[in-house]
């Protein structure tokens, strides 16, 4: 650029185009992952090898969650101590007591054991989460996840905001 000569409107654009693009294809890749990342799942089973208690729950839970995607349900054996200490973990966020097992997470709910009651909780809990969706019960026992999306569509806003800037008369 010359000294006393003026930047046209469209010699602006074309310097600043290139970077603008850039920027929003950033933020449209990120909305594409974040899209596609897998959902955590909504219904946490706690069971042990040989309860037939756990077994006639899993049984009914696989007959209600039927209209709901196969990710949306994990089982976890309480023999292992990485998932015992998350089903403990669980338990104080959810704010409940167990001394057996079945332990089954729903969404917001908690129900415990077998039996009528815990039949009853569990038809409303997952008619439930079918039918209206519901958050994971994970959500309750991990840190928030850092806000990556976030600053990258706050990227792509002050890259737009710098390309009106540049594009503007002075």
């Amino acid at each position: 650029m010359t000294l006393g000569r003026s930047v046209s409107a469209t010699e602006k654009l074309a310097r600043w185009a290139p970077h603008a693009l850039l920027a929003l294809a950033a933020v449209a890749l990120v909305g594409v992952i974040a899209a596609a990342a897998p959902e955590d799942p909504v219904i946490l089973v706690f069971f042990e090898e040989g309860c037939p208690s756990c077994e006639t729950v899993d049984a009914l839970i696989v007959e209600l969650a039927a209209d709901l995607p196969t990710s949306s349900v994990a089982r976890y054996e309480i023999s292992d101590a990485d998932r015992f200490e998350l089903l403990t973990r669980l338990a104080a966020a959810f704010e409940i007591e167990f001394d057996s097992v079945p332990v089954v997470f729903v969404g917001d709910e908690a129900i415990v054991g077998a039996g009528r009651s815990s039949e009853f909780g569990l038809r409303a809990a997952i008619g439930d989460c079918v039918v209206r969706g519901c958050p994971s019960p994970l959500d309750r026992v991990r840190p928030p996840a850092f806000p990556w999306l976030d600053l990258v569509r706050l990227a792509g806003l002050l890259g737009l905001v710098a390309l009106l800037a540049a594009l503007q008369p002075r």
